[in-house]
């Protein structure tokens, strides 16, 4: 009995990654007519025209790649709206929700203070506080992306840290309340080949952030200056944040003092897909966040495996995980293949059927 579990959890796996290889890990999630995604960019107070020119660069590149994703696109802080302020355009956009949409990414531009107790990021108007922000995404259930590009932001991720939540700031804490450039280069991130660490055609998250903390560094040690901001990225919910250089191409680097019963940062992040550098398979909203979740439930098993009394315990628990992913390849393999029903038109490489 024992030779025969391990005979065919060895077939399972086989044919698993035969569904795994012919597709890529990352699928984009985007259909051309239904828009699951949607972006929300938010371009704060500049102050000066030099920072106003900057944050205009940068949230044209946003735009550039929502229109890339064909996610729906929301940008605040470009008009006047004499009824509501940016505060409150904010908080009625993240209250509208449909359930059609899989995920949410918001991305704040600007400048960012913070008072030794709270911090703030500026808007034209009332400014908006990291707990202002948490209550009002509390709400959104899908996975989502919060990207703080400001100075003294690092509050604002312990603040938001959650459950489906990746949580990225451009400071380590309320301290680094110079002008941040990191924005700027996580913005450029998709258009850099380089950034695809995985070479799997597809600039994750995770990627864009190694990347753009990979040249913030670069910049300032071109000025010979010491860095005045250290990014951190957040998606297990443990309110700590990981630095780009605790990552080892994209895995986070063993901390004794982390606690083991969570994943460590990074996964979820590399599931958010922000630019395809090369035509990718197309699934579904649905498809996708069921093949996310179980990729992330088979990475936290595999990290208790050595909690588990023997082998064959451990492989009960992940032989169905495995069996469901497969399943959920199969059905997008199965969607891509082209189906024949008149038997006197054969389409190469097409799949004929019986009906």
């Amino acid at each position: 009995m024992h030779n025969q579990f391990h005979t065919g959890f060895l077939t399972i796996l086989i044919c698993l990654l035969t569904l795994i290889n012919a597709i890529p890990l990352n699928a984009e999630s985007e259909s051309p007519i239904n828009k699951t995604e949607r972006m929300i960019v938010v371009i704060g107070a500049g102050g000066l025209e030099e920072y106003e020119q900057q944050f205009d660069r940068w949230s044209k590149r946003w735009k550039q790649i929502a229109a890339h994703k064909q996610a729906e696109l929301t940008v605040i802080g470009e008009s006047v709206d004499a009824r509501h302020s940016d505060l409150e355009l904010i908080t009625r956009e993240l209250q509208h929700q449909t359930s059609e949409t899989t995920a949410t990414w918001i991305i704040l531009i600007g400048h960012g203070t913070f008072d030794g107790k709270t911090a703030r990021f500026n808007l034209r108007g009332p400014d908006l506080t990291a707990d202002q922000l948490c209550q009002s995404c509390d709400a959104i259930k899908h996975p989502l992306a919060i990207l703080n590009c400001f100075s003294s932001s690092g509050p604002f991720l312990n603040a938001l840290s959650a459950d489906n939540r990746v949580i990225i700031s451009a400071t380590k804490n309320g301290h680094e309340f110079y002008f941040s450039h990191f924005g700027n280069f996580l913005s450029e991130a998709s258009s850099q080949p380089e950034a695809d660490l995985d070479h799997d055609g597809q600039v994750s998250l995770l990627e864009a952030y190694l990347a753009a903390c990979r040249e913030t560094n670069a910049y300032y040690q071109e000025k010979g200056e010491l860095a005045t901001e250290h990014a951190l990225l957040d998606d297990n919910a443990d309110q700590r944040g990981t630095r780009g250089d605790q990552f080892q191409g994209l895995n986070r680097l063993p901390d004794s003092h982390s606690a083991t019963v969570t994943l460590p940062d990074g996964h979820r992040a590399h599931q958010f897909t922000l630019f395809a550098t090369q035509p990718i398979t197309q699934v579904s909203g649905e498809q996708k966040l069921k093949r996310d979740k179980l990729e992330l439930q088979i990475l936290a098993l595999k990290q208790r495996k050595a909690k588990f009394s023997s082998s064959d315990e451990y492989y009960q628990k992940l032989e169905p995980l495995m069996l469901q992913l497969a399943h959920v390849y199969r059905r997008i393999d199965l969607k891509q293949q082209q189906v024949i029903f008149d038997p006197m038109v054969v389409p190469i490489n097409a799949k004929k059927t019986g009906r």
